[in-house]
């Protein structure tokens, strides 16, 4: 069965609501789960670059007036400029602030495990996602499942598989229309409905 996205905007609720949960059992390590999920709603990134992301990548833009990130894409080896919200880099500042006062000490990545001294892992990502999605009881889901919802967000809010295809980074829209599972059918649907 194929990976299914998740609902956009269920899962940045769910993922701001419990980055912010200070109870006692509440660890550094779910604090970057759920900004995992946050930075990866909003970036588009696959997982394998997401894990990888250092704090050094995010700057101010101020043509633009919001955070932007520079990274290398692992699959295409090409360098990729994408844009968060101002909020969700002031989440990635807090969190930075947290795991000083936690570790004494912070690594140039943002999901670094202090137990291990390695960047968290793509299997610890997708234990938790697995976790998330029955509690959220989302059907079918695994680490694309954020990728596609962001790419439809995008979509939906630009009206412009071009922003998708940038989004995602994909070097062909054929790519993208793929990934987004739009097919033939699909589209003669959507088509007859403007004419």
């Amino acid at each position: 069965m194929k990976t299914q996205p998740v609902n956009y905007d269920k899962m940045y609720n769910e993922a701001r609501k419990m980055f912010f949960d200070n109870t006692d059992a509440y660890s550094i390590e779910r604090k970057s789960e759920y900004l995992a999920y946050l930075l990866a709603l909003e970036s588009g990134l696959r997982v394998s670059d997401l894990l990888q992301q250092k704090y050094q990548n995010f700057s101010f833009n101020q043509k633009i007036e919001k955070y932007c990130f520079t990274t290398l894409i692992k699959k295409t080896k090409s360098e990729h400029t994408g844009v968060i919200s101002n909020e969700l880099y002031h989440y990635i500042q807090e969190y930075k602030d947290a795991v000083r006062v936690t570790h004494n000490r912070s690594s140039e990545y943002i999901f670094y495990n202090y137990r291990t001294n390695k960047t968290y892992t793509r299997q610890w990502l997708h234990k938790r996602i697995k976790m998330v999605a029955k509690k959220l009881k989302f059907k079918n889901i695994g680490v694309h499942s954020i990728r596609k919802a962001s790419a439809i967000h995008v979509l939906d809010l630009t009206g412009s598989l071009s922003m998708a295809q940038y989004h995602l980074s994909h070097k062909r829209a054929t790519t993208t229309d793929k990934y987004l599972g739009v097919t033939k059918a699909s589209a003669l649907e959507q088509l007859a409905k403007v004419f």
